[in-house]
């Protein structure tokens, strides 16, 4: 593995000191981003210099090498935005729509390295250690079931709006201990700030007044549920976690969870539809729900991009000189596309899970919430194709696609299918927009959690 050259480097053509920058917008990932990453990588190498909106400019990492060395090297890239020279000098504007995505949170650990953001993680990993996979199924299977009630009389179903959005998030809702009502705002706040338009600060602030309140609610009083463990949980030694700390990291967990997972199942069967000879294997038994979403992890990842990395002193990055305080964008999913990683020559020294859809470096998305969102997002996927039989695209525009640089987000995405003839699963399922899931008896923590979180918050 090569490593980047440390030390002063002089301008590069095509880098920080000349004009050529590639433009980085959410129209350009509107289209078919392999074809761009490709024809960037061709031009430019494994580091694409590129400015953003607002003339803010940074470098895109899409070589897959590299960016794993951008990861998991903690002392040369920081993820702390304060050491980024254009905010902290004040040429990134206050409202800029991205700056949610990247400005610094305290007790966040995105923005953490070392002994603090081990801690911090650490809290976390043992909280979602707590959930119990079948739980975790069954609820799923329940909240899919009532979800699919609403739509299969009729044949016709808007996957992302009647089923892969609502899904997930109802999960994190029943995970972090939300009410169901809260749902209905937490939702599209959540993908106005992943869109990252005018209105994502607004949207980042609704999101954080929401978690505070739980936060503050749950310190008085723990239930069964992760933010009640993040505050009461008996993880020893440690400081316990603050207001903020704690806030932050349900954040991140939701956004990560409901955002992430439900990208994730809509372009796994965005694939199943648009593919006939995929849907053809399945159906054959010759592929399975699990290698279908791992590829989709491959080849259209959730998430596209990731601000950002800072270097710490002046570095060089495949032909790129890059300044310190640069922002670094982390391009999983122009890495993911990397030949050099489908060559036949390398296949084989990687696993089939060497993407970046999770990550990479120590601030990789702990091993229990990939299994979270495997179990979520496997389960959801394998209950659709199970009840809407012989699925397939309502017409030539039934796939829509929004979102930003940060997300490539399927808006719509029209089916048709078998319609069902039983009598639902849940005759008395709500019609609102998530379902009324606040009257399952499902828990996705064991009843010994509560004995826990109550003895230890008394001592």
């Amino acid at each position: 593995m090569t490593h980047p050259d440390h030390g002063a480097v002089p301008p590069t053509p095509g880098c920080p000191a000349h004009p050529d920058r590639v433009r980085l917008t959410s129209e350009a990932m509107d289209g078919t981003p392999a074809s761009l990453y490709e024809q960037w990588r061709k031009e430019h190498g494994p580091v694409v210099p590129v400015e953003l909106d607002g003339g803010v400019p940074a470098y895109l990492v899409i070589g897959h090498r590299t960016l794993q060395e951008v990861c998991a090297d903690e002392r040369l890239f920081t993820p702390d935005s304060r050491e980024w020279t254009d905010l902290r000098e004040g040429r990134v504007a206050a409202d800029w729509p991205l700056l949610p995505q990247v400005i610094y949170q305290q007790g966040s650990t995105r923005f953490l390295t070392g002994a603090e953001h081990r801690r911090l993680r650490g809290i976390l990993t043992s909280g979602l250690s707590q959930f119990e996979a079948s739980a975790a199924r069954r609820y799923t299977e329940w909240v899919a079931g009532r979800l699919i009630d609403r739509f299969a009389p009729s044949g016709r179903a808007d996957v992302i709006a009647d089923y892969a959005a609502p899904l997930p998030l109802l999960v994190m809702l029943r995970l972090l201990g939300l009410p169901h009502e809260t749902g209905e705002q937490l939702l599209p706040a959540i993908f106005r700030l992943l869109e990252g338009g005018q209105d994502a600060h607004h949207a980042n602030d609704e999101i954080m007044d929401i978690l505070g309140r739980l936060v503050t609610q749950r310190r008085a009083r723990p239930e069964r549920d992760l933010v009640s463990w993040l505050i009461h949980g008996p993880v020893e030694p440690r400081p316990p976690l603050t207001d903020a700390e704690a806030r932050a990291l349900a954040w991140l967990t939701v956004m990560a969870g409901a955002g992430g997972t439900t990208g994730w199942i809509a372009n796994s069967v965005e694939r199943l539809v648009s593919d006939e000879t995929l849907h053809s294997l399945y159906l054959a038994g010759r592929t399975t729900v699990s290698e279908i979403m791992n590829d989709t992890h491959w080849s259209n990842p959730a998430v596209h991009n990731v601000l950002g990395r800072f270097p710490l002193e002046d570095v060089r990055l495949g032909k790129c000189g890059i300044p310190r305080g640069a922002l670094l964008i982390l391009g999983l999913a122009g890495a993911n596309a990397d030949p050099l990683v489908h060559t036949d020559d390398i296949k084989h020294t990687l696993t089939n899970e060497a993407h970046f859809a999770f990550g990479a470096g120590p601030h990789e998305c702990p091993m229990a919430a990939q299994r979270l969102a495997r179990v979520v997002g496997q389960t959801a996927v394998e209950r659709l194709l199970a009840r809407c039989r012989s699925l397939r695209l309502q017409d030539d525009a039934s796939v829509q696609h929004g979102g930003s640089i940060i997300v490539r987000q399927l808006t719509s995405l029209r089916v048709t299918f078998t319609a069902s003839t039983l009598a639902p699963a849940h005759p008395a399922a709500s019609d609102t927009a998530l379902g009324d899931t606040s009257r399952s008896a499902h828990y996705l923590f064991p009843p010994r959690m509560l004995t826990q979180l109550t003895s230890h918050a008394t001592r």
